[in-house]
């Protein structure tokens, strides 16, 4: 890869090391968040050998993006690592006759601090893109070609791999190239690409396949060294929103050397991302008595601004595990890996958790966020040696502006119920330094930040105080083309209580004494990327359906989303009448599900799956409960005027928003 034929020419059949990634908790959860903005490096054979070595060092060195060269396509459409791993054949996945582990070893390196692994195609001196035009001229790129079949069968066998990188250096051809990206595009990759010459006709490439199918070009990675020696991403290589992402060779740069270039580049253009190349020249070396790969990826991750500007804490371990590190919060205490595990969902996100008994926490400086348009910002975090109030996050936009946010962090023992602050993990212990439990409850608290989703998103600054840290993050759209309705003037029951609050025994959301819990709630939540807003805790917050209609706001919508649970058993066959302002009407019928016992009806999902409930006394009952999701397609060429409830008041709805 990277090569012209004055370079280096292409590895074949020869021995190469393992390559693997490592990039720190801080994994955006979504999955359309999985662009780049990452410290890339490139390595060839060390990758798929199996060196457990290997793996652990690329794991564990700060790198973010793992980039796997070279995949070889040929005539026949089979794919084969540097001619000694083949891939597919016939359209069928074949590596595990030859690396059984491979899948395996991707896997391990995203548990890691890699957020995304990319396979690269192409390099100088071969045919694989003259073999690519020749497929997709003869066949196409449809689920007949051969092209598509391959490409499907190592998603399925690979689904660790986020992208496929494409360094044509002798090909060049426009059409079967666009046609090949939105195949892939299609198929749930995204591309990068990787030149290092011919800059007119690559923003022509990008321009053309993100026209077709828009955000499937999220990277480049522009080569500045060999025959791309001279290039910079700040001069003649411009690609609009997409980011451009410079790549020195170890071969001519040392860590301070690479430092120093990006630090330079990010200072005239903000790059925010670079990569290093080679991996096969470096793997298990040192430099200056550390790890020479992990102080390639600390050099480019300072250069560009990166996160290493946080302090990094080692603040997750396995169980059983016994440290010297201080923990999580310095004094011999930290979150168990056993009950974290490797990811966690909250607010309709996913968050990756960093992997155990290495640095998973950060606290104070300034992270990378994955570049995009946004209009919320989860953040996972908690305070520790007590609450920690009015605390300021700082998110910046690539134009130079922020947006501020202030809020309180309760201690991860003594949860204070701050404003906008939600339990999104309860755990019945934390681990000591001595690798024995501390058998008391301790949390992760959820906040869902909102910011300005006409502006693209390039860092957040954590606030200066090492007693909140930060655990992981996520970036989404939960709020757009929907419309929250507001139902406080239907609201005619209390089913949702701050904890520790007590009740009349014969109120809470089922008429017995029980009510959701407002720290597990929050003041809204998001599932599949629709944000729902709840009453205030405490007061009037839920409707117990009794046939009575609620007014929707004036429009043109989709569909009518529904936060809702039944109680006192499961009420199946449900009826709610939308009328529309030409006094026609849509007649849904629902089966809902107890919030105790879900039967998982057509048209139902799980929307929050909660590890207690609030009970009369002050108490919580902690077993699992749910709240569902319910859709119910609209007449979109029609104006909503109103939904009228089912005539059982043992129908519960907590929260609704219309879709556009």
């Amino acid at each position: 890869m990277k090569h012209t034929k004055s370079r280096r020419s292409r590895l074949r059949r020869t021995s190469l090391a393992l390559l693997s990634v490592t990039a720190l908790a801080f994994a955006c959860g979504s999955a359309n968040a999985q662009t780049t903005g990452y410290t890339g490096i490139y390595g060839g054979g060390p990758l798929y050998k199996h060196v457990a070595a290997n793996i652990s060092e690329i794991e564990n060195s700060g790198f973010t993006e793992v980039i796997v060269w070279s995949v070889e396509v040929s005539s026949a459409g089979d794919l084969n690592l540097n001619g000694e791993f083949p891939l597919t054949s016939g359209g069928t996945y074949v590596g595990n006759n030859t690396y059984p582990s491979f899948a395996a070893d991707l896997v391990t390196m995203k548990q890691g601090t890699p957020k995304r692994i990319t396979l690269s195609i192409g390099s100088s001196n071969v045919g694989d893109f003259q073999d690519i035009k020749a497929l997709v001229n003869s066949q196409g790129t449809g689920p007949s070609s051969i092209l598509y079949k391959d490409f499907q069968a190592l998603k399925a066998a690979l689904p660790s791999v986020d992208a496929i990188d494409f360094d044509d250096e002798n090909s060049y051809d426009s059409a079967s190239t666009v046609a090949f990206a939105v195949m892939l595009g299609n198929l749930g990759y995204h591309v990068t690409v990787s030149p290092y010459t011919n800059a007119s006709y690559w923003t022509s490439v990008v321009s053309q396949i993100n026209t077709q199918l828009a955000g499937t070009v999220d990277g480049v990675h522009l080569q500045a060294y060999s025959g791309g020696a001279g290039n910079s991403p700040c001069s003649g290589w411009s690609f609009g929103s997409v980011p451009v992402y410079p790549g020195l060779w170890d071969s001519n740069d040392t860590p301070p050397q690479m430092q120093s270039q990006m630090s330079s580049w990010h200072s005239q253009c903000s790059i925010t991302g670079g990569f290093l190349w080679l991996y096969d020249d470096i793997v298990g070396k040192t430099y200056n008595g550390g790890n020479e790969t992990a102080a390639y990826a600390s050099a480019i991750n300072t250069g560009v601004g990166g996160n290493t500007a946080t302090t990094g804490i080692y603040g997750i371990y396995s169980d059983g595990t016994a440290f010297s590190t201080g923990g999580l919060d310095g004094n011999g205490y930290a979150y168990s890996s056993n009950l974290l595990g490797t990811s966690q969902t909250w607010n309709g996100a996913t968050f990756t958790i960093g992997a155990a008994n290495t640095v998973n926490v950060e606290s104070g400086g300034t992270l990378n966020l994955t570049q995009g348009q946004y209009s919320e910002l989860s953040v996972l975090a908690t305070g520790i040696n007590g609450g920690q109030t009015a605390q300021t996050f700082q998110v910046n936009y690539t134009d130079g502006t922020s947006t501020v946010i202030s809020q309180s962090i309760s201690d991860w023992f003594t949860p204070s119920s701050y404003p906008d602050e939600a339990k999104a993990v309860t755990m019945a212990y934390r681990n000591t330094s001595t690798g024995t439990k501390d058998n008391r409850t301790f949390y992760l608290y959820g906040y869902a930040f909102p910011i300005d989703s006409t502006k693209t998103v390039k860092s957040v600054t954590l606030p200066n105080n090492r007693n909140v840290v930060v655990v992981s993050y996520a970036l989404s759209n939960p709020s757009i083309n929907a419309t929250p309705v507001s139902l406080a003037s239907a609201f005619n029951k209390t089913g949702i209580y701050n904890d520790g609050a007590t009740f009349s025994s014969t109120g809470g959301v089922d008429n017995v004494g029980d009510a959701y819990s407002a720290q597990l709630f929050g003041s809204s939540l998001e599932f599949n990327d629709v944000l729902y807003r709840f009453g205030a805790a405490n007061a009037a917050n839920d409707v117990s359906a009794t046939g009575q209609t609620i007014t929707l706001p004036a429009g043109q919508f989709s569909s009518l989303q529904l936060l809702a649970a039944a109680v006192n058993g499961s009420q199946t066959s449900q009826t709610f009448k939308v009328t529309y302002t030409d006094g026609t009407s849509s007649t849904f019928t629902q089966s809902i599900s107890d919030w105790f016992t879900p039967q998982s009806y057509a048209g139902e999902l799980q929307a929050a799956k909660l590890p207690y409930r609030d009970t009369y006394s002050g108490g919580r009952d902690s077993r699992t409960f749910y709240l569902y999701n319910y859709k119910l397609s609209l007449n979109n060429a029609k104006t909503v005027q109103s939904i009228t409830l089912p005539n059982n008041a043992n129908v519960q709805i907590a929260a609704m928003t219309l879709v556009q």
